[in-house]
Order: C-alpha cells, then sequence, then structure tokens
C-alpha cells in the first residue's frame, strides 16, 4: 500500500507559493542484480509530472484525478522497469497546485486551499533473485524552484524557460544546491488507486486562419475543444510570448473572452512563455487547461504560420463505446457536435463547462450520462464520479450537494441531488454491475427518505428545473421547476423501489413502491389542465409523456397539445435542458418522428441550426438570447447539458434498447423508427458483451434492416410498419 514506506513530503513554501516546485531523489542499485520488475506509485497534489533518469513516467497529463482531498486522494502505478538501471538512478517529479491548491476563483462559495503543493510516492523493485528494494519520499529527497513561475487551473500558466535546470532528474545532476524536502501533513482523504482512464493529450488540431489583428496574431483552429496550444519558436533569450484563449471573436476580428466567464471569475485564460535563447524551443503548459477555439499570440517576433502552433486536444481517455451516421447531414453534425462538447468536459469528472466553471454539476451530470454510456466506455469514470458524489455528503449531513467533487458548493436542490439515484442506475443498465447499487444503497436512501419528508403532498417544491430553456432573461421561464424536480422525485421512487428489489430488502420495495402513483397523482392534481389536455409547456408534456404521469386515457391528447404547441410556435421548442433531453424522443415514439427531424433542421431562433449559423461548433449553454448575456453576463459556448438528445440517435432511431431486467445488454430490445426524410441510419454499441449493430435503410417504400446480436445475449426485435416481433439469437440478422 503507498504510504507504506514514504511520507508525504514538500518544500516549504507556503499555498501562497504559485510556482510548480521540482523535487529528485538520487539512488543506486548496486551489483549485477538484473532489475527484473519496478513499479511506481505516485500521487502529487494538486498535479505532479514524474522523470526517472531523465525519461518522463508515462502518457498521463493533469494527474491525479480531482477529489475531495479531505476525503479521499487518488494514486496511479506505472511499470517502470524499463526506466530502472543497475546503476545510478534519479526519481524527479515537479508539483502543480491544480485543485488542491487553486485559491483564485470561486472562493466566496468554499475554502481556499487544502495546502501546498505535496507528493508522496514509492518506487518498488524486484530483483531477479527475488531480493527487494523500495525508494519512498522522505527528508533525503531534494527540492528546487522551477521554471514554471505561476500555475492555476483557471487563469493558465507561466513558464520562463530561462530557469530551466538541464538534466535535473538525471543521475549526473549536481542538486548540492538544492534545499532538503520537508516532511508535511498527509492529507485528509484515504489514498485510493485511480481505477478510471486517466487524461491524456487524444489528438492535436491545425490552424486553419491566422490573422494579424490590432499587431497579434488570432488563431483560429475551427473547433471549440478543450486543452491547450502547444509552440515551436526560435527567438532570443527574455522575449516573452502571451496566449490568450477565447471562444468567440468580436466583429473587428479581436478575440472576445467574455464568454469563459470573465464576467464572474475576474481572470482570464492567459499562457505565458519566455524563451531561453536556445535555439528551437517547443512549450506546452503542464498544469492548467482551457476551454477555446481561438488564440490571440502576442509577442512573437516574426510571422506566425500554422507550423509554430498547434491545438492540442486533452481529456479522460474513455474508449469509444459506439457511433453513429445516418443520410441526414445536419443530425451527423449534432451528433459530432455533442460528442466534441462532452469530450471538452470529461477531465476525470464530468464537467459543465471547460473555462468558466470546470464544475461537476449533479444535474448536467444526470442529463450527459446516458449518451456518454453510448458513446464511450465510462463504467470507471462514473462510478468515479458517483464517488465523487458520495464523498460530499459527509460534511452535509448526509445529502449530496450540486457540486461534486471539491469544496466549492452550495445546495442541496432537489433535482440536481437526484443524480445521486439515476446515476447508480444508469450504470447498473448499462453495464450490469450491481455494485455500484450496492455500494451506495444507504446514501441512495437517506437522499429518497429526505425527498419524501420535504415534499408537499408529494411534490418537491424546489428545483433548479427546465435550466435555460427559451426566452430569457432568466434560466426558467416556460416551466416551474417544482414540475420538473417532482418528476424526477417519481422516478427516483421507481428506481428506488426497483433497487431495493434486487438487492433483496422486501419491505423497502414495497414501500417505495407505493410513492410513484402518489406522486404521478399529485402531479396530475396540480398541474393537468384538462380542458387544454396539457401540463403547461413542451417540457412538461414530454417529461409527463416520457415517464407515465399522465392521466389515463389523455395520452394521445397530451401528445397532441405537445405538437400544437411545436406548430404553432412555427415549429420551435421552448424547452431546456431536461426538455431537450426527452422531447426528441416522445415525439417519435408517438408517430411525429417527421416533426422532430423539422426541429433539428429549424436554423431561426431558438434552435440548434440558429447557434450553428453563429458559428457554433460545440453545444451552448443556452439558445443564445442576448437577454442571458445582459442580466448575466455570457453563457459558456461549450456545454454538454442539452446534448441529451443524443440518445434519440441510438435508442429511437436505430432503436437499440437496453432491457433493465437483463442489465447490461444481457438482453435488449431493438425497435427502430424510420421517419420521412430519413433514409439510413446505422449504428453500434459495444456493449459489455460484445457489438450490438442495427443499420438500416428505407428507400422507395422498401425497408432493409441489418441486425447484430453478441454471443452470450438474446435481441427482441421489433419490425417497423408490420410490428411482428422477433426473437434474435446471438449472429448477424437481415430482415
Amino acid at each position: 500500500m503507498l504510504g507504506d514506506n514514504a511520507i508525504w513530503i514538500g518544500t516549504g513554501a507556503g499555498a501562497d507559493s504559485d510556482d510548480a516546485p521540482l523535487l529528485r531523489r538520487a539512488f543506486t542499485v548496486h551489483g549485477d542484480n538484473r532489475v527484473a520488475r519496478a513499479t511506481l506509485e505516485i500521487t502529487g497534489l494538486g498535479y505532479y509530472e514524474a522523470w526517472i533518469n531523465g525519461q518522463r513516467v508515462g502518457d498521463h497529463v493533469l494527474d491525479p484525478a480531482q477529489t475531495d482531498y479531505e476525503q479521499r486522494v487518488l494514486y496511479v502505478s506505472y511499470d517502470v522497469t524499463a526506466l530502472v538501471q543497475t546503476d545510478a538512478n534519479t526519481i524527479g517529479v515537479m508539483l502543480g497546485n491544480g485543485w488542491y491548491n487553486q485559491r483564485l476563483l470561486w472562493l466566496e462559495q468554499c475554502e481556499s486551499t487544502y495546502g501546498a503543493p505535496c507528493l508522496l510516492a514509492e518506487l518498488h523493485i524486484e530483483f531477479a533473485d527475488g531480493s527487494t528494494e523500495v525508494v519512498g519520499t522522505d527528508e533525503a529527497w531534494t527540492c528546487a524552484s522551477g521554471p514554471i513561475t505561476g500555475n492555476n487551473v483557471y487563469a493558465g500558466e507561466n513558464y520562463d524557460a530561462r530557469l530551466e535546470q538541464a538534466g535535473w532528474s538525471s543521475p549526473d545532476f549536481d542538486d548540492s544546491g538544492w534545499n532538503s524536502a520537508d516532511p508535511v501533513s498527509a492529507p485528509l482523504g484515504r489514498l485510493e488507486k485511480q481505477e478510471m482512464p486517466p487524461i491524456r493529450c487524444i489528438e492535436t488540431l491545425r490552424p486553419i486562419t491566422i490573422d494579424k489583428v490590432s499587431g497579434r496574431y488570432v488563431v483560429d483552429f475551427g473547433q471549440n475543444f478543450a486543452g491547450w496550444a502547444r509552440i515551436q519558436i526560435t527567438a532570443a533569450a527574455g522575449t516573452e510570448i502571451w496566449l490568450r484563449y477565447a471562444e468567440a471573436l468580436w466583429t473587428d476580428g479581436n478575440i472576445d473572452t467574455a464568454s469563459t466567464g470573465v464576467f464572474v471569475a475576474g481572470v482570464e485564460q492567459i499562457d505565458t512563455y519566455t524563451c531561453n535563447g536556445d535555439g528551437p524551443e517547443s512549450w506546452e503548459p503542464r498544469f492548467t487547461y482551457h476551454g477555446f477555439r481561438y488564440v490571440e499570440v502576442t509577442g512573437w517576433p516574426s510571422e506566425l504560420t500554422e507550423n509554430d502552433i498547434t491545438g492540442v486536444v486533452v481529456h479522460t481517455d474513455l474508449a469509444i463505446a459506439g457511433n453513429f451516421h445516418c443520410s441526414d447531414g445536419r443530425l451527423n453534425q449534432l451528433h459530432t457536435m455533442t460528442l466534441w462538447t462532452h469530450r471538452s468536459n470529461i477531465h476525470g469528472l464530468p464537467e459543465d463547462c471547460p473555462a468558466r466553471e470546470k464544475c461537476g454539476w449533479l444535474g448536467d451530470a444526470n442529463v450527459v450520462a446516458e449518451f456518454s454510456m453510448w458513446n464511450f466506455q465510462g463504467k470507471t469514470f462514473w462510478e468515479k464520479y458517483i464517488d465523487d458524489i458520495e464523498t460530499i455528503r459527509a460534511g452535509n449531513d448526509g445529502l449530496p450537494m450540486n457540486i461534486a467533487p471539491g469544496p466549492r458548493n452550495y445546495g442541496p436542490i432537489s433535482d440536481w441531488t437526484s443524480a445521486f439515484i439515476t446515476l447508480p442506475w444508469y450504470v447498473y443498465v448499462f453495464y450490469g454491475d450491481r455494485t455500484v447499487l450496492e455500494k451506495h444503497w444507504e446514501g441512495m436512501q437517506f437522499l429518497l427518505e429526505h425527498f419524501g419528508a420535504s415534499a408537499n403532498n408529494w411534490i418537491l417544491e424546489d428545483g433548479h428545473g427546465d435550466w435555460y430553456d427559451t426566452g430569457g432573461p432568466g434560466p426558467c421561464t416556460h416551466t416551474p421547476p417544482a414540475f420538473t424536480t417532482t418528476i424526477w422525485f417519481y422516478q427516483c421512487a421507481e428506481i428506488m423501489a426497483r433497487t431495493a428489489a434486487l438487492l433483496g430488502k422486501p419491505a423497502d420495495a414495497e414501500r417505495y413502491a407505493t410513492w410513484p402513483n402518489k406522486i404521478r397523482d399529485a402531479v396530475i392534481e396540480r398541474y393537468y389542465d384538462r380542458d387544454a389536455g396539457s401540463f403547461g409547456s413542451q417540457t412538461a408534456d414530454v417529461m409527463a409523456l416520457q415517464f407515465g404521469l399522465v392521466p389515463d386515457g389523455e395520452t394521445d391528447r397530451v401528445a397532441e397539445s405537445l405538437i400544437r404547441d411545436i406548430r404553432q410556435r412555427d415549429t420551435h421548442v421552448t424547452t431546456g435542458m431536461m426538455g431537450v433531453r426527452f422531447i426528441f424522443e416522445v415525439l417519435t415514439n408517438h408517430g411525429h418522428g417527421e416533426l422532430a427531424l423539422a426541429l433539428m433542421h429549424q436554423d431561426s431562433y431558438p434552435s440548434f441550426g440558429h447557434l450553428i449559423e453563429r458559428g457554433a461548433t460545440t453545444l451552448w449553454e443556452c439558445w443564445g438570447e442576448e437577454e442571458h448575456d445582459k442580466q448575466d453576463g455570457p453563457r459558456s459556448l461549450n456545454h454538454p447539458m442539452f446534448g441529451g438528445f443524443d440518445n434519440w440517435f441510438f435508442n429511437t432511431l436505430a432503436g437499440i434498447q437496453p432491457d433493465i431486467a437483463q442489465p447490461g445488454f444481457k438482453h435488449f430490445f431493438l425497435n427502430p423508427h424510420p421517419i420521412p426524410g430519413l433514409d439510413s441510419a446505422q449504428a453500434h454499441h459495444d456493449s459489455p458483451h460484445g457489438r450490438i449493430v442495427s443499420e438500416w435503410t428505407h428507400a422507395d417504400g422498401n425497408f432493409a434492416w441489418t441486425v447484430e446480436v453478441p454471443e452470450g445475449t438474446t435481441a427482441t426485435a421489433t419490425l417497423p410498419f408490420t410490428g411482428e416481433v422477433r426473437t434474435l439469437q446471438p449472429g448477424r440478422h437481415q430482415m
């Protein structure tokens, strides 16, 4: 266990120091005894990079993933056998502030810093003769300042290459002028191994244009994304380059940083690099990341070319689990935009945006998780995040807060905290592992009981609601937040009744099984207008239809009300993040897929097409209303909360649907929905048992459908148009 042969060490600098210190330890492996295996176990807070004998350890960046460090601290194990020599060796580590010492933003809502950067590491060496040796962090390590003179996950990084100490992580480096490392108090959190995939540099982007504006270069990468810029430069020592990041431009071509949150954060995303003058220099930041499309470059001593600057895409390296493609270019474009948005917001947790906040809002995660699981292998990622939610209960009398992890919190608000019940259920349904439900049952039950005690005649009166529906200026215009909050209460009660039965808790299962009907009756009594056949808004009608809270015999009337409202608005939505999640599925499942397609092709406000015409390459936090900008400041232009519609591509158009009675796609349903205007669709999803494929074409009245059922599973397929139901065994089927 990491920590058995090591102590936490630091540099003696206080938490108000912004540089990134260097720490090193020289050691010797004696004799001719061959190194059979070497493993480095390490955590550096907030972030670290490690070297052995001058070679970088691993390819992780921004490691370890953020947690509430008072509750738990993640560490990573690396196989470093190839890096350890039989003679002289050196371990070198650079520490960044990360989230451990983030003390520039949001301080009015949280504690300041956990402390100054610190390190815990053990190098375990196994020799060919069976003997072992451990080199751990202790007072024998030395430390010094390095070339990073400032770093913050929001504001950026400052690097002065003139302060580099060449060879500092190599055995022959003279560290006689360095100081001894200091023992420091251990973080309060328990040590846990980081099980999910790490954050990595995933790909690079080339500029599509470089323009000179107001004496500065403005670089356009053509895509909003998360990461940083890498530069290559030859310049005189002391030349300072400023890289200023933004999502948008002013009409005069200058960058507009407002949407990155300057109005609340008080800082811009800026990296600086000071040249050492020793020939060609290549640099990129280590301990920060940005959300941007544009980079303003100041101080470049010659003409900036596309070979001088590169965009580096950085996020948690989740394996691909699925894809969707169809004959409709707009749908393909929106699917791609959704994936870019999600990829921009996975950095050890599901974020709301990669610039202004970088926070794991529970409500956003709730509407994002399922489409994430269709597209990415996310089991350990989402399990880590659910654990983050668990840890924030500790300081809040057992209730989750609105954000996880970390100290920036307020709440709890019921519709956001309901994610603590829905997220474990989604993981169970997609991956078939009930462990996540067993692990969090106590907290989930505590939360549901809190909902029950807080409800007013089964209505939960609080909630953030259908965040940023249309119209503005506030975030919720058309649907009462209590309505959508109570719908999630209903869903949580259903989940908990099923979970209790699954976990062998019959008394709880019987009790919770009565709650959904009580909630349903209360929602109908308060919100349903029988004369209008409506719950009062598009989102309200959509969610009532989706979750089955419509009065008996009134389903068609509610669907007609929804359709009428859309058409009366010249085929426009009024939905926010919750309505967008379900509206396309509901329309298609009620026989109006052509209207869902028309909404996707709408190009005037409010619509996705309108955002595309305004230059969007990712989803925004709103529909682009100027009223929001005037009241609250510009919203984020890279925000995944509207991406819930991506589920429609997989579970409705392609028709791949999990069976909650046999989770993990042990058995699943295939029920595609060919709609007028769509000639073909194809999707696949890599389930725990193998790849599921559903692809169809529909032209000239002929429907052809090919499916693949993985080994060890079965599927129930419903053929469109005829309604014929078939049971499919593993293999490829053409229908």
